[in-house]
């Protein structure tokens, strides 16, 4: 009789022993394999979701504003795209919130996408119909938990985007948003982008989506997208190279009106200005305008214009007064005014404005003027200048554009139609305010030094409203296209708004997560594998202390040490691979039990319920061949640890310490 049929005989005999070794062998792969298993089916749920949710998109350029929708098109066909990518879709996403008409359900956070047919042909989905005027297309996730239907209709509440920082003295903090009343006209499953999002998130994402031209005039941005998505080339580069040639493209593409920026032609003065959309020139802006003047051998003149609630002397009062800090040579036609005495800081006067107040040259006025603090709250402020100059409202103090555009106030047409985002008395407005106001408009009514305008008035959005570009020669203007150009080519969009990101390189970054599930469970199980694999162990040691008269007859027998230990190691073989087989399909069961409970009772911990188990032969394979490199061991440890032994004793069946150990 050969070793191999002993061992196989001696498996069958002692089955009920072996049996509970298979079954300790069995437990402990079933953990160890399961737990790899979760790991694996979390990341590869997590995965396909952020695929499935970010449709065909690779990379995305968004705006702090809003951009031209003709830059997708700019940006696709400019140099190095084709070879990276193969289409590019404009839209308008802004974060809305959702009420259902019906039953007064209500959604917050939700994502609202303005969209048009180039979206759906973009991801492939040319089979999905752009919702019309009065139409939304909802996402299923948010049609169950509002409770609507197809024909329901929806409220979606969006807010109002604009130029002006809402942080600053003319940001509009009431009434910012607009509210689009929809007739639900599909509810999308996921697989049809209907979670459709391409920020990196594992939670639910929450969409709907409306028509573009509607969300455009709804926010009064026609003709305006704040998203353009890029679609990889089938053969495109790696994920930095096409990065690196979005990025090119955007620094290429973009026009300063995207950038919210525009150089107005001043012909009558003979100069161009710079101007800002949102009513001030951040500090890199101003910057790059007078390094581009400088290169162009052309003079800069920085100009703040602020609005004063008041100018008083003594009780007379001057409501509602543009005054403009710059250099004050500028209105006093070129000779410096006079330096003002008593520690007051200089103001010079138009005639109408000092006519008014009953001043000349060395009064003191008062000066009231808003600031909203960055504590949230506007508060008033006083100071006091002394004139040191009365010029006429004819020639340069006579420039309505030394004013930006201030929403609410230049546009109006009478004083008292203002509609600034701050409180005024219009009790303190007269007719011959209204008719400097019919006259003037945003004439300046006094100027300041540009310095102490800036310790006044200036904010965190910037210290100049606008920047005049003045040729070295006066018989002659700049030329406003070229100073547009060069500017242009100076600015980083960059760094001054627009953002491109590899929405799907971070997409699956963030699938894979900071934590890894199946350590996690490994670790949450560590005593269940250790302790299946000591129970392996001892019924081993119970089996072979109950074979002492076999290995003792063997060994009287003439059986070397070595052919007694390959039998037993044999039957460990035999014993571990069936409890590994066992284990493996436990392992499954495992792992769909632990999925469920990430389903259900542990959502939080990964934040979406559509988790599936994936059954990877690779994680059965290493649960498998762990449990057996584990259970081998602990059967080494337990035939290592019996002492040696003579037949004699072996035979007798009675030993005070272990059978034997390999020399």
């Amino acid at each position: 009789m050969t070793l191999l049929t002993l061992a196989r005989r001696n498996v069958v005999h002692f089955r009920k022993t072996n049996l509970a070794v298979v079954a300790g062998v069995a437990a402990a792969v079933a953990v160890l394999a399961g737990a790899l298993l979760v790991g694996s089916s979390v990341r590869t749920s997590l995965r396909g979701l952020a695929l499935e949710r970010l449709g065909a998109v690779d990379q995305v350029v968004t705006s702090a504003g809003f951009v031209r929708a003709a830059l997708a098109g700019e940006l696709l066909a400019a140099d190095g795209m084709q070879a990276a990518f193969a289409g590019a879709a404009p839209l308008v996403a802004v974060e809305g919130f959702v009420t259902h008409q019906d039953s007064g359900r209500r959604a917050s956070a939700v994502q609202v996408y303005g969209v048009d047919d180039r979206f759906w042909a973009f991801h492939g989905h040319a089979g999905i119909r752009t919702p019309e005027r009065n139409q939304v297309l909802v996402s299923e996730g948010l049609a169950r938990e509002l409770g609507a239907e197809v024909e329901q209709a929806l409220l979606v509440r969006v807010e109002k985007p604009s130029d002006v920082p809402i942080s600053s003295l003319h940001g509009r903090r009431s009434d910012v948003g607009r509210t689009l009343r929809l007739r639900v006209a599909r509810v999308l499953p996921p697989a049809a982008l209907g979670e459709f999002s391409f920020r990196p998130q594992q939670g639910r994402a929450r969409s709907v989506f409306v028509a573009l031209e509607r969300l455009q005039r709804e926010l009064e941005q026609e003709g305006q997208v704040n998203t353009v998505l890029l679609r990889a080339a089938e053969d495109a580069p790696d994920a930095g190279a096409r990065l690196a040639a979005a990025e090119a493209a955007v620094r290429a593409a973009t026009a300063l009106e995207d950038l919210g920026l525009r150089v107005a032609p001043l012909a009558a003065r003979r100069a161009a200005a710079v101007e800002s959309a949102a009513g001030l020139l951040s500090d890199d802006v101003a910057s790059a305008v007078t390094a581009t003047a400088d290169a162009l051998g052309l003079r800069v003149q920085p100009i703040l214009t602020y609005l004063a609630n008041q100018l008083r002397s003594a009780d007379r009062v001057t409501p509602y007064s543009l005054l403009t800090a710059l250099d004050l040579r500028h209105v006093t036609a070129g000779a410096p005014p006079p330096a003002a005495e008593g520690g007051h800081a200089p103001i010079v006067l138009n005639r109408w404005a000092a006519d008014d107040l009953g001043v000349e040259p060395g009064a003191t006025i008062d000066v009231e003027y808003y600031v909203w603090e960055d504590e949230g709250r506007l508060a008033t402020r006083r100071t006091s200048l002394q004139v040191a100059g009365v010029v006429p409202i004819a020639g340069a103090a006579d420039d309505r554009r030394l004013a930006p555009d201030y929403p609410g106030i230049t546009e109006a047409n009478d004083l008292t139609a203002w509609d600034p985002p701050f409180d005024i008395d219009l009790g303190l407005i007269r007719p011959r305010d209204e008719e400097y106001w019919d006259e003037h408009r945003t004439t300046p009514k006094g100027f300041v030094p540009l310095e102490v305008g800036q310790r006044l008035w200036a904010s965190r959005w910037g210290q100049l409203t606008s920047i005049r570009i003045l040729p070295e020669a006066e018989e002659a203007g700049p030329a406003a296209d070229r100073f547009a150009a060069a500017l242009r080519a100076r600015l980083d969009p960059l760094a001054l708004g627009l953002v491109v990101y590899p929405a799907r390189a971070l997409a699956l970054e963030a699938s894979a997560g900071v934590t890894d599930f199946g350590l996690y469970f490994l670790y949450f199980s560590f005593f269940l594998v250790v302790s299946a694999l000591l129970l392996a162990s001892l019924f081993f040691r119970l089996g072979v202390e109950h074979r002492l008269r076999e290995v003792g007859l063997l060994k009287a027998a003439g059986f070397p040490p070595a052919a007694v230990r390959r039998l037993f190691w044999c039957e460990a073989l035999v014993l571990a691979a069936a409890g590994s087989l066992a284990g493996a399909a436990g392992a499954v069961g495992y792992g769909e039990l632990v999925m469920l409970g990430l389903r259900t009772w542990w959502v939080d911990a990964v934040g979406t319920t559509r988790l599936a188990l994936h059954v990877s032969p690779s994680a059965l394979a290493g649960g498998a061949a762990g449990g057996v490199l584990a259970a081998f061991a602990t059967i080494a440890w337990t035939l290592r640890s019996l002492a040696p032994a003579s037949p004699r004793s072996l035979l007798s069946g009675a030993l005070t310490e272990a059978a034997w150990t390999a020399p």
